[in-house]
């Protein structure tokens, strides 16, 4: 028999191959609308049994899974649609997978499941992307006041490759990545942590659980700053800093941008009386709304600037058909809003981008309805 010149090559190529095949960044893929998922290539384990052992080391070193255990079914979704977290493997190929580090079990206390109800739905995902989800869970109480109190939390570490005789805990290294994105998961009915693990590292979970949720005034004024920030930036004609900034803002605001997707969350966080700082006695969510408003306005002229005219009439209608629809399609309503002069300032840069690109009959159309919202827009 030939001996295969692949494994001829020096060991320390033959791992680099791997980690190029198995690595998680080379199974990601599309799965629409910029949603993401793991598709693993494992085909390389069939050619022969010394590959198999050289690239499931390297597989097992390079990822880290975790599966998670919700009482509601649409959890999976609303983990990847919402929170742009990208599954590897859901219902009964997550329920047959045995190789998580951690297992993240969901209930309500005191709920008793029906007889006949399905098993409790899990999906996996890597621990590189455990902080999105846990970002998400974050925002989510925020957006429904109390939703943790009602919840409690099991994190269960195990190392799925120790054979049946050791007791050794998980790498400390690892078991952070593990646990400190739990962190942000505040106020829960109970959080027990299972399994061999440092007290260390539980500690500084529990201490970052125990930081409070940031002040309604803190998350306007610091978007306000940012806000500002990238303004200079775009004066100075540093578009793509200004539009990092615009998107940090929008982030202080707890509205998560993700190339074109866009998720609001918080609605009924911000729904108090400012109290004291630069916002005093106003309405949070009002200077919230205005906030975006202005972040919009200007991330549809930094676009005009890089003249990416596609991604300013994105972001310029997206804005305009949602306030549309609000106004029941009578735009002169607007004039009412406190924000009404930037209203007009999207409506217009929106209009030059679809200029800029040929079509002039829709920039007509604009800016016949930007002048009915606010003549002066300068």
């Amino acid at each position: 028999m030939v001996e295969s010149r692949f494994l001829k090559l020096p060991g320390e190529i033959r791992e680099a191959i791997y980690h190029e095949v198995l690595c998680s960044v080379n199974n990601k893929f599309d799965a629409g609308n910029e949603y993401k998922r793991y598709a693993f290539d494992l085909s390389l384990f069939l050619t022969c049994h010394q590959v198999y052992l050289e690239a499931r080391t390297v597989f097992r070193r390079d990822n880290i899974f975790v599966s998670i255990e919700s009482p509601w079914p649409e959890a999976q979704n609303h983990a990847a649609i919402d929170g742009y977290v990208p599954i590897v493997l859901s219902n009964e190929k997550a329920m047959r997978f045995q190789h998580m580090h951690m297992e993240v079990k969901i209930n309500v206390p005191n709920f008793t499941p029906s007889p006949t109800a399905e098993p409790i739905p899990r999906f996996v995902v890597l621990v590189d992307d455990l902080p999105l989800f846990t970002e998400m869970w974050y925002y989510s109480d925020l957006t429904h006041p109390s939703m943790n109190a009602h919840l409690q939390v099991t994190l269960v570490l195990h190392d799925p490759y120790a054979l049946p005789f050791e007791n050794k805990p998980i790498p400390k290294a690892i078991q952070r990545k593990l646990l400190e994105p739990f962190g942000l998961v505040k106020g829960l009915n109970d959080v027990q942590v299972q399994g061999e693990h440092y007290d260390s590292v539980e500690k500084t979970m529990r201490d970052i659980m125990a930081v409070p949720y940031p002040k309604v005034e803190t998350c306007l004024e610091e978007a306000t700053r940012l806000k500002d920030e990238g303004n200079e930036a775009l004066k100075k004609g540093q578009y793509q800093d200004a539009l990092r900034l615009y998107r940090e803002a929008f982030l202080q605001i707890m509205i998560v941008c993700q190339g074109r997707r866009r998720s609001i969350w918080g609605d009924a966080y911000f729904q108090v009386q400012c109290r004291g700082g630069q916002f005093n006695e106003q309405n949070a969510q009002l200077v919230r709304l205005v906030l975006r408003i202005r972040l919009v306005s200007n991330t549809v002229m930094a676009y005009l600037k890089l003249e990416d005219y596609e991604e300013a009439i994105f972001w310029g209608m997206r804005t305009i058909n949602l306030l549309q629809l609000n106004m029941d399609g009578d735009d002169h309503h607007i004039l009412d809003f406190p924000g009404a002069a930037e209203t007009g300032k999207i409506y217009y840069r929106t209009a030059i981008a679809y200029k800029a690109i040929g079509d002039k009959l829709k920039a007509r159309e604009l800016l016949g309805l930007q002048s009915g919202i606010c003549p002066m827009i300068l």
